[in-house]
């Protein structure tokens, strides 16, 4: 193989390594929002959790 052809090799090989990891950030990305999403549901459900407590009526 030409030196020639082993730097279009390499070049095609980094173009699809940079294409793999801007799709790896993408998906990352989605995760994130989703994680946040699901962390206010679980701290909007802990707060219904709390306020019910209190609300209920102490049995002493």
């Amino acid at each position: 193989m030409s030196a020639i052809q082993e730097a279009m090799t390499a070049l095609k090989e980094v173009l699809l390594l940079a294409d793999r990891v801007e799709r790896v950030g993408s998906t990352l990305s989605e995760m994130t929002k989703e994680l946040r999403d699901h962390d206010r549901r679980i701290i909007r459900l802990e707060t219904f959790v709390e306020v019910g407590k209190l609300a209920r009526p102490s049995k002493h």
